[in-house]
C-alpha cells in the first residue's frame, strides 16, 4: 500500500472499549503530524464495538474481527491495511497526554538509522511502578549452550509491548509479529527479530505514558490468565533457546515451581483458601508446571519425530 500518512497508530481491543475511547481521545490531541488511527476489534464479548462506532464513527477504521485473533495476528492485520511510513503499536489501555509525544517519537527514530523500534517511558499507576526496558530476554540468565543472543546490536533486548514504534519497511523485513503467539512473549519475539535483523532497541526518555495494564484480562479466570502468559513465556524459549537449555529451564521449573506450591500449601493450611491472593499465586504456580512441561513433550516430540 503505498503510503498516505506519516504514521498509522494501530490499537488492538478485547473488551476494552470505554480505555479505548480515553485512548483515542488522548491521541486526537497530538500535535505536528499527520496520522491515522486503526482499531481492531478481536470479536470483544462487551460493547466495545457499539461504543467506538458511536462515539467516533469514521474517525478511525474499525476492523471487526469474527474471532479473537490475538494480539499479533490482530497487528499483522491492521497493518496490512495501513499506510503509514511509520507503525505505532498501541495497547487500548494507555494514554498519551503529551500533545508532540507522536512527532517526539517519530521524529527520534527517523533521526536514529541505528534504531529499529523504540519505546516510550511507561508508568502504570494502578501498579505503583515503572516499567524499564528489558536488558535480557525471558529466562535467559543461565543459558549454557544458547549462542543466539550473542554479539546482538544494543544494550536493550525488549521492550513492553504496550507502546512501541517501528517504521513500516522494517516491519515487513522482519515478517512482523510472529503468529505463533496469542497473547505474551510476542513482545520480546520482535525485540529479538529487530536486533536480529542488524537494529537496535531504544528507549525514548522524552515521552511518557500511562498505561492501566491487563485491563483485558479483568475478571477472567487466573489460572486462565497464568496459563496464557507462561505458555508465551516458553515458546519463547522454546523457539529461541538451545533445546539442551529449554529442557533444562522446563525441569528447574517444574521442580521450583512444585516447591513453592508445597510451601504455599503449608503456609495456608489454616487460612481461607478462598483467598484471591492465595489463589492466584497456586495458579502461577500451577501453570508454569504445565506449560513447562507442555514445552518439554513438545521439543522432545520433535527430537524422536
Amino acid at each position: 500500500m503505498e503510503n498516505k500518512f506519516k504514521l498509522s497508530v494501530i490499537i488492538v481491543n478485547y473488551n476494552s472499549g470505554s480505555y479505548a475511547l480515553d485512548c483515542i481521545r488522548s491521541l486526537q490531541k497530538q500535535q505536528g503530524i499527520d496520522f491515522e488511527i486503526i482499531v481492531v476489534d478481536n470479536d470483544s464479548q462487551d460493547n466495545s464495538v457499539s461504543l467506538l462506532k458511536v462515539q467516533l464513527g469514521n474517525q478511525i477504521q474499525l476492523i471487526e474481527s469474527p474471532e479473537n485473533l490475538g494480539f499479533g495476528r490482530a497487528n499483522n492485520l491492521a497493518v496490512s491495511m495501513s499506510g503509514g511510513e511509520f507503525l505505532l503499536l498501541l495497547n487500548p489501555d494507555t494514554v498519551i497526554s503529551d500533545p508532540d509525544a507522536l512527532r517526539i517519537m517519530v521524529n527520534s527514530l527517523e533521526s536514529s538509522p541505528q534504531v529499529g523500534l523504540l519505546g516510550p517511558v511507561i508508568e502504570e499507576p494502578r501498579k505503583n511502578k515503572r516499567v524499564l526496558p528489558r536488558y535480557r530476554y525471558p529466562s535467559s540468565s543461565h543459558l549454557k549452550y544458547t549462542t543466539k543472543f550473542d554479539l546482538l546490536p544494543g544494550k536493550i533486548a525488549w521492550l513492553l509491548g504496550a507502546c512501541l514504534l517501528i517504521k513500516r519497511s522494517l516491519y515487513r523485513e522482519i515478517n512482523g509479529f510472529d503468529q505463533d503467539y496469542f497473547l505474551y512473549g510476542e513482545d520480546a519475539d520482535i525485540g529479538l527479530k529487530v536486533r536480529l535483523a542488524g537494529y537496535e532497541v531504544a528507549y525514548c526518555e522524552g515521552v511518557k505514558i500511562t498505561h492501566v495494564a491487563g485491563v483485558s484480562e479483568l475478571g477472567s479466570n487466573t489460572l486462565d490468565k497464568w496459563l496464557r502468559k507462561k505458555r508465551g513465556l516458553f515458546l519463547f524459549c522454546a523457539k529461541h533457546f538451545d533445546k539442551r537449555d529449554a529442557i533444562h529451564l522446563a525441569n528447574m521449573s517444574v521442580l521450583k515451581s512444585y516447591a513453592y506450591l508445597s510451601f504455599l500449601l503449608l503456609g495456608n493450611l489454616l487460612k481461607n483458601k478462598g483467598d484471591l491472593a492465595y489463589q492466584d499465586k497456586k495458579n502461577r504456580f500451577l501453570a508454569t508446571i504445565t506449560a513447562a512441561r507442555e514445552m518439554k513433550q513438545n521439543l522432545l516430540a520433535k527430537t524422536s519425530s
